[in-house]
Protein backbone atom coordinates (compact mmCIF):
# COMPACT_ATOMS: atom_id res chain seq x y z
CA UNK A 1 0.00 0.00 0.00
CA UNK A 2 2.82 2.62 0.87
CA UNK A 3 4.82 2.63 -1.84
CA UNK A 4 6.14 6.38 -0.75
CA UNK A 5 5.97 8.13 2.21
CA UNK A 6 3.07 9.19 4.46
CA UNK A 7 3.29 11.58 7.61
CA UNK A 8 0.45 10.25 10.23
CA UNK A 9 1.53 12.76 12.94
CA UNK A 10 3.41 16.07 12.30
CA UNK A 11 4.33 17.85 16.53
CA UNK A 12 5.98 21.13 16.35
CA UNK A 13 7.48 23.11 19.34
CA UNK A 14 9.13 26.24 19.78
CA UNK A 15 9.37 26.60 16.02
CA UNK A 16 8.64 29.66 14.07
CA UNK A 17 5.24 31.08 14.93
CA UNK A 18 4.64 27.95 16.74
CA UNK A 19 4.97 27.27 20.64
CA UNK A 20 2.62 23.82 20.54
CA UNK A 21 1.11 22.26 17.31
CA UNK A 22 0.27 19.09 16.60
CA UNK A 23 -1.43 17.21 13.09
CA UNK A 24 -2.55 14.07 13.23
CA UNK A 25 -3.21 13.35 9.47
CA UNK A 26 -5.11 9.38 10.20
CA UNK A 27 -2.99 8.64 6.86
CA UNK A 28 -5.25 11.15 4.36
CA UNK A 29 -3.66 11.32 1.54
CA UNK A 30 -3.44 15.44 1.27
CA UNK A 31 -3.13 17.92 3.37
CA UNK A 32 -4.58 21.00 2.42
CA UNK A 33 -3.61 23.94 5.09
CA UNK A 34 -5.10 27.07 4.49
CA UNK A 35 -5.54 30.75 6.23
CA UNK A 36 -4.35 34.84 5.46
CA UNK A 37 -1.16 35.45 4.79
CA UNK A 38 0.69 35.32 7.83
CA UNK A 39 -0.90 32.99 9.95
CA UNK A 40 1.75 30.53 9.94
CA UNK A 41 0.66 27.97 6.94
CA UNK A 42 4.28 27.81 5.38
CA UNK A 43 6.33 27.42 8.28
CA UNK A 44 4.03 24.34 8.81
CA UNK A 45 6.02 23.03 5.28
CA UNK A 46 9.36 24.42 6.33
CA UNK A 47 9.20 21.90 8.65
CA UNK A 48 8.41 19.52 6.84
CA UNK A 49 11.42 20.62 5.21
CA UNK A 50 13.74 20.52 7.93
CA UNK A 51 13.20 16.11 7.82
CA UNK A 52 14.91 16.23 4.35
CA UNK A 53 18.49 15.90 4.03
CA UNK A 54 18.15 19.00 1.79
CA UNK A 55 15.89 21.41 3.77
CA UNK A 56 14.91 23.88 5.07
CA UNK A 57 13.48 25.01 2.18
CA UNK A 58 13.68 29.04 2.73
CA UNK A 59 17.28 28.63 3.59
CA UNK A 60 17.41 30.13 7.04
CA UNK A 61 19.77 29.62 9.57
CA UNK A 62 18.68 27.39 11.86
CA UNK A 63 19.25 30.02 14.58
CA UNK A 64 16.53 31.91 13.03
CA UNK A 65 13.82 29.00 13.13
CA UNK A 66 13.43 29.03 16.50
CA UNK A 67 10.52 30.89 18.69
CA UNK A 68 11.48 33.79 20.41
CA UNK A 69 9.98 34.68 24.22
CA UNK A 70 10.11 31.25 25.06
CA UNK A 71 11.33 29.87 28.16
CA UNK A 72 13.48 26.81 26.78
CA UNK A 73 15.17 27.71 23.57
CA UNK A 74 14.82 24.62 22.12
CA UNK A 75 12.88 23.92 18.73
CA UNK A 76 11.53 20.54 18.08
CA UNK A 77 10.05 18.59 14.73
CA UNK A 78 8.84 15.30 15.77
CA UNK A 79 7.25 12.73 12.98
CA UNK A 80 6.05 9.86 12.95
CA UNK A 81 6.14 8.58 9.07
CA UNK A 82 4.26 5.23 7.56
CA UNK A 83 6.38 3.28 4.72
CA UNK A 84 6.20 -0.21 3.52
CA UNK A 85 4.88 -2.02 6.15
CA UNK A 86 7.07 0.53 8.53
CA UNK A 87 6.50 2.85 11.07
CA UNK A 88 9.54 5.44 11.70
CA UNK A 89 9.65 8.06 14.44
CA UNK A 90 11.89 10.87 13.22
CA UNK A 91 12.75 13.96 14.74
CA UNK A 92 15.27 16.88 15.03
CA UNK A 93 16.08 19.55 17.40
CA UNK A 94 18.14 22.49 17.50
CA UNK A 95 19.20 24.83 20.80
CA UNK A 96 19.40 28.34 19.29
CA UNK A 97 20.26 29.96 22.73
CA UNK A 98 23.19 32.90 21.86
CA UNK A 99 23.30 31.70 17.98
CA UNK A 100 20.95 34.35 16.26
CA UNK A 101 24.32 35.62 15.42
CA UNK A 102 25.91 33.22 13.57
CA UNK A 103 28.29 34.77 10.44
CA UNK A 104 28.04 32.74 7.36
CA UNK A 105 31.61 31.37 8.27
CA UNK A 106 30.21 29.76 11.29
CA UNK A 107 26.99 28.62 9.81
CA UNK A 108 28.95 25.10 8.87
CA UNK A 109 29.08 24.67 12.38
CA UNK A 110 24.96 24.09 13.17
CA UNK A 111 24.06 20.84 13.40
CA UNK A 112 20.37 19.29 13.37
CA UNK A 113 20.59 16.82 16.27
CA UNK A 114 18.20 13.87 14.37
CA UNK A 115 16.91 10.82 15.90
CA UNK A 116 14.82 7.49 13.87
CA UNK A 117 13.27 5.49 16.33
CA UNK A 118 15.59 6.78 19.82
CA UNK A 119 18.95 6.03 17.54
CA UNK A 120 20.92 9.26 16.37
CA UNK A 121 21.55 9.75 13.21
CA UNK A 122 23.03 11.93 10.67
CA UNK A 123 22.03 14.72 8.09
CA UNK A 124 22.86 12.15 5.27
CA UNK A 125 21.15 9.27 6.92
CA UNK A 126 17.91 11.28 6.52
CA UNK A 127 17.36 10.07 2.81
CA UNK A 128 17.38 6.44 4.30
CA UNK A 129 13.91 7.62 6.22
CA UNK A 130 12.10 10.27 4.05
CA UNK A 131 12.72 11.57 0.45
CA UNK A 132 10.77 15.28 -0.02
CA UNK A 133 10.24 17.50 -3.21
CA UNK A 134 8.67 20.72 -3.07
CA UNK A 135 7.79 23.67 -5.01
CA UNK A 136 6.96 27.09 -3.81
CA UNK A 137 6.84 30.55 -4.78
CA UNK A 138 9.98 31.82 -5.40
CA UNK A 139 10.38 29.13 -7.43
CA UNK A 140 7.62 30.65 -9.74
CA UNK A 141 10.49 32.87 -11.59
CA UNK A 142 13.13 30.35 -11.05
CA UNK A 143 14.71 30.84 -14.60
CA UNK A 144 14.58 34.63 -14.26
CA UNK A 145 16.65 34.58 -10.86
CA UNK A 146 19.88 34.14 -9.97
CA UNK A 147 21.93 31.38 -10.92
CA UNK A 148 22.57 29.85 -7.77
CA UNK A 149 19.00 29.28 -6.98
CA UNK A 150 18.68 27.40 -9.94
CA UNK A 151 21.71 25.30 -9.34
CA UNK A 152 20.54 24.50 -5.27
CA UNK A 153 17.37 23.63 -6.84
CA UNK A 154 18.93 21.12 -9.17
CA UNK A 155 21.23 19.92 -6.53
CA UNK A 156 18.35 19.47 -4.23
CA UNK A 157 17.03 17.11 -6.81
CA UNK A 158 20.04 15.17 -7.30
CA UNK A 159 21.01 14.79 -3.29
CA UNK A 160 17.47 12.84 -3.14
CA UNK A 161 18.64 10.50 -6.01
CA UNK A 162 22.18 9.72 -5.69
CA UNK A 163 22.28 9.79 -1.08
CA UNK A 164 26.27 11.00 -1.65
CA UNK A 165 26.10 13.33 -4.10
CA UNK A 166 25.16 16.05 -0.70
CA UNK A 167 28.36 14.75 1.10
CA UNK A 168 30.47 15.06 -2.14
CA UNK A 169 28.74 19.00 -2.57
CA UNK A 170 29.74 19.76 1.12
CA UNK A 171 33.18 18.68 1.27
CA UNK A 172 33.87 20.69 -2.50
CA UNK A 173 32.74 23.57 -0.79
CA UNK A 174 34.60 23.43 2.39
CA UNK A 175 37.96 22.66 0.04
CA UNK A 176 37.66 25.90 -1.96
CA UNK A 177 37.42 27.78 1.94
CA UNK A 178 40.40 25.97 2.59
CA UNK A 179 42.01 26.96 -0.55
CA UNK A 180 40.89 30.31 -0.31
CA UNK A 181 41.81 30.93 3.13
CA UNK A 182 45.60 29.63 2.13
CA UNK A 183 45.81 31.50 -0.34
CA UNK A 184 44.75 34.93 1.65
CA UNK A 185 46.96 34.44 4.30
CA UNK A 186 49.90 34.65 1.80
CA UNK A 187 51.77 31.99 4.16
CA UNK A 188 51.27 29.33 1.18
CA UNK A 189 52.28 25.61 2.02
CA UNK A 190 52.39 24.46 -1.73
CA UNK A 191 52.14 20.31 -0.72
CA UNK A 192 49.20 21.29 1.14
CA UNK A 193 47.71 23.28 -1.71
CA UNK A 194 48.59 20.93 -3.90
CA UNK A 195 46.85 18.19 -1.79
CA UNK A 196 43.36 20.79 -1.31
CA UNK A 197 43.22 21.36 -5.13
CA UNK A 198 44.27 17.54 -6.06
CA UNK A 199 40.80 16.70 -4.25
CA UNK A 200 39.07 19.56 -5.20
CA UNK A 201 39.87 18.25 -8.88
CA UNK A 202 38.45 15.03 -8.23
CA UNK A 203 35.22 15.65 -6.13
CA UNK A 204 34.44 18.19 -8.67
CA UNK A 205 35.00 15.97 -11.77
CA UNK A 206 32.90 13.41 -9.81
CA UNK A 207 30.07 16.11 -9.17
CA UNK A 208 30.11 16.82 -12.93
CA UNK A 209 30.01 13.54 -14.09
CA UNK A 210 26.58 12.80 -11.35
CA UNK A 211 24.77 15.46 -12.95
CA UNK A 212 25.52 14.56 -16.47
CA UNK A 213 23.86 10.88 -15.74
CA UNK A 214 21.26 12.68 -13.85
CA UNK A 215 20.30 14.90 -16.96
CA UNK A 216 20.10 12.21 -19.29
CA UNK A 217 18.02 10.04 -17.02
CA UNK A 218 15.50 13.02 -15.97
CA UNK A 219 15.48 14.19 -19.33
CA UNK A 220 14.36 10.50 -20.73
CA UNK A 221 10.98 10.89 -18.14
CA UNK A 222 10.59 14.40 -19.22
CA UNK A 223 10.34 13.36 -22.83
CA UNK A 224 7.58 10.42 -21.94
CA UNK A 225 5.88 12.21 -19.32
CA UNK A 226 2.19 12.40 -20.31
CA UNK A 227 -0.04 15.24 -19.06
CA UNK A 228 -1.19 18.73 -19.90
CA UNK A 229 1.90 20.15 -18.53
CA UNK A 230 4.59 21.90 -21.29
CA UNK A 231 7.15 19.47 -22.21
CA UNK A 232 10.20 20.36 -20.86
CA UNK A 233 14.20 19.45 -21.33
CA UNK A 234 16.74 20.57 -18.76
CA UNK A 235 20.18 20.97 -20.22
CA UNK A 236 23.39 21.94 -17.32
CA UNK A 237 25.29 24.54 -18.23
CA UNK A 238 28.83 24.24 -16.75
CA UNK A 239 32.73 24.77 -17.98
CA UNK A 240 33.13 21.18 -16.25
CA UNK A 241 30.61 19.53 -16.98
CA UNK A 242 30.18 20.45 -20.97
CA UNK A 243 34.06 19.06 -20.87
CA UNK A 244 33.47 15.95 -19.53
CA UNK A 245 30.54 15.42 -22.30
CA UNK A 246 33.44 15.63 -24.81
CA UNK A 247 36.48 14.61 -23.32
CA UNK A 248 37.91 11.75 -21.17
CA UNK A 249 37.81 12.52 -17.62
CA UNK A 250 41.77 12.70 -17.17
CA UNK A 251 42.22 15.25 -19.98
CA UNK A 252 39.13 17.16 -18.10
CA UNK A 253 41.09 16.56 -14.73
CA UNK A 254 44.20 17.96 -16.33
CA UNK A 255 42.39 20.99 -17.56
CA UNK A 256 40.50 21.62 -13.86
CA UNK A 257 44.09 21.32 -12.16
CA UNK A 258 45.52 24.00 -14.98
CA UNK A 259 42.50 26.53 -14.08
CA UNK A 260 43.31 26.05 -10.17
CA UNK A 261 46.87 26.74 -10.71
CA UNK A 262 46.63 29.93 -13.11
CA UNK A 263 44.00 31.19 -10.42
CA UNK A 264 46.52 30.83 -7.56
CA UNK A 265 48.75 33.80 -9.62
CA UNK A 266 45.35 35.84 -9.61
CA UNK A 267 44.99 36.03 -6.18
CA UNK A 268 48.91 37.90 -6.11
CA UNK A 269 47.00 40.81 -7.64
CA UNK A 270 43.33 40.52 -6.31
CA UNK A 271 41.76 39.59 -3.16
CA UNK A 272 39.31 36.99 -3.78
CA UNK A 273 39.58 36.55 -7.68
CA UNK A 274 36.84 34.25 -9.02
CA UNK A 275 37.34 30.72 -9.78
CA UNK A 276 36.18 27.78 -12.22
CA UNK A 277 33.94 25.20 -11.43
CA UNK A 278 31.10 22.85 -10.64
CA UNK A 279 30.05 25.77 -8.31
CA UNK A 280 29.64 28.17 -10.70
CA UNK A 281 27.61 26.07 -12.84
CA UNK A 282 23.74 26.55 -13.74
CA UNK A 283 21.20 24.78 -15.59
CA UNK A 284 18.19 26.10 -17.82
CA UNK A 285 14.86 24.49 -19.00
CA UNK A 286 13.67 24.25 -23.02
CA UNK A 287 10.24 24.35 -23.21
CA UNK A 288 9.74 22.22 -26.44
CA UNK A 289 6.01 23.13 -27.19
CA UNK A 290 6.85 26.61 -27.52
CA UNK A 291 10.60 26.09 -28.65
CA UNK A 292 11.89 28.52 -26.12
CA UNK A 293 14.15 28.44 -23.25
CA UNK A 294 11.93 28.81 -19.75
CA UNK A 295 12.93 32.24 -18.58
CA UNK A 296 11.96 33.57 -21.89
CA UNK A 297 8.29 32.64 -20.79
CA UNK A 298 5.60 34.13 -18.21
CA UNK A 299 5.81 33.82 -14.28
CA UNK A 300 3.10 31.20 -14.97
CA UNK A 301 4.61 29.47 -17.63
CA UNK A 302 7.89 28.88 -15.77
CA UNK A 303 5.82 27.77 -12.76
CA UNK A 304 3.92 24.88 -15.02
CA UNK A 305 8.10 24.16 -16.27
CA UNK A 306 8.60 23.63 -12.40
CA UNK A 307 5.69 21.79 -12.33
CA UNK A 308 6.98 19.38 -15.01
CA UNK A 309 10.18 18.75 -13.64
CA UNK A 310 8.75 17.92 -10.63
CA UNK A 311 5.96 15.56 -11.43
CA UNK A 312 8.67 13.47 -13.84
CA UNK A 313 11.27 13.67 -10.89
CA UNK A 314 8.49 12.01 -8.38
CA UNK A 315 8.12 9.45 -10.94
CA UNK A 316 11.59 8.86 -11.61
CA UNK A 317 12.33 8.56 -7.70
CA UNK A 318 9.59 5.75 -8.01
CA UNK A 319 11.04 4.18 -11.42
CA UNK A 320 14.41 3.44 -9.92
CA UNK A 321 13.92 3.24 -5.71
CA UNK A 322 9.67 1.94 -6.14
CA UNK A 323 8.69 4.76 -3.87
CA UNK A 324 7.64 8.33 -4.66
CA UNK A 325 8.31 10.83 -2.50
CA UNK A 326 6.07 13.30 0.04
CA UNK A 327 5.60 16.75 -1.81
CA UNK A 328 5.08 19.91 -0.72
CA UNK A 329 3.63 22.92 -2.38
CA UNK A 330 3.32 26.46 -0.94
CA UNK A 331 0.68 28.89 -2.37
CA UNK A 332 -0.31 25.58 -5.04
CA UNK A 333 -3.11 27.89 -6.66
CA UNK A 334 -0.31 31.03 -7.21
CA UNK A 335 0.08 32.22 -10.74
CA UNK A 336 -2.39 28.70 -12.25
CA UNK A 337 -5.59 29.96 -13.75
CA UNK A 338 -8.77 27.74 -13.17
CA UNK A 339 -7.83 25.24 -15.51
CA UNK A 340 -3.93 24.71 -14.67
CA UNK A 341 -4.91 24.54 -11.08
CA UNK A 342 -7.38 21.68 -11.97
CA UNK A 343 -4.75 20.04 -14.00
CA UNK A 344 -2.32 20.00 -11.21
CA UNK A 345 -4.79 18.48 -8.89
CA UNK A 346 -5.55 15.66 -10.90
CA UNK A 347 -1.89 15.10 -11.92
CA UNK A 348 -1.35 15.09 -7.44
CA UNK A 349 -4.18 12.73 -7.32
CA UNK A 350 -2.87 10.29 -9.71
CA UNK A 351 0.66 10.04 -7.81
CA UNK A 352 -0.03 7.45 -4.63
CA UNK A 353 2.17 9.84 -2.60
CA UNK A 354 0.86 12.56 0.65
CA UNK A 355 0.70 15.73 -0.65
CA UNK A 356 0.62 18.78 1.81
CA UNK A 357 -0.72 22.09 0.21
CA UNK A 358 -1.15 25.53 1.65
CA UNK A 359 -3.11 28.29 0.16
CA UNK A 360 -5.36 30.87 1.56
CA UNK A 361 -9.52 29.93 0.29
CA UNK A 362 -10.21 26.07 1.14
CA UNK A 363 -12.60 26.86 -1.67
CA UNK A 364 -9.70 26.81 -4.34
CA UNK A 365 -9.66 23.09 -3.40
CA UNK A 366 -13.47 21.73 -3.72
CA UNK A 367 -11.54 19.32 -5.76
CA UNK A 368 -10.27 17.64 -3.03
CA UNK A 369 -13.19 17.41 -0.80
CA UNK A 370 -14.63 14.11 -1.96
CA UNK A 371 -10.73 12.43 -1.72
CA UNK A 372 -8.77 11.03 1.14
CA UNK A 373 -8.40 14.91 2.09
CA UNK A 374 -7.41 16.49 5.74
CA UNK A 375 -8.29 19.97 5.64
CA UNK A 376 -6.94 22.22 8.46
CA UNK A 377 -7.41 26.20 8.60
CA UNK A 378 -4.45 28.06 10.03
CA UNK A 379 -5.22 31.51 12.06
CA UNK A 380 -2.21 33.16 13.96
CA UNK A 381 -0.87 30.09 14.15
CA UNK A 382 -3.80 28.22 15.71
CA UNK A 383 -5.56 25.39 14.05
CA UNK A 384 -9.34 26.78 13.99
Amino acid sequence: MFNSYFIKRLVLTNYRSYEKLRIDTSVAKNIIITGDNGAGKTNILEAISMLSQAGPFRKAKLAQLGKTECSTPVFTISSQIQSDDETVNLGLSYNYADKQNLSEDDEVIEKRQIVANEENITVSDLQNYIKIIWITPFMDRLFSEATGERRKFLDNLISNFYPFYGVALNQYSNLLKQRAKILKSKKIDEKWLDAIEENIVEKGVSIAALRIEFEEKLNNILKNLDNAFPKIQIHIDGVIEEKLKIMKSVDVEDFYKKSLLDNREMFKFTFSPPVEGVHRSDFSAMNLDKNITADQTSTGEQKLAVISIILAYANMLYLYFNKYPLVLIDEAPAHLDEFKTKELFEELEKIPTQVWMTGILKSDFKFFEDKSSLFIEIENSQIK
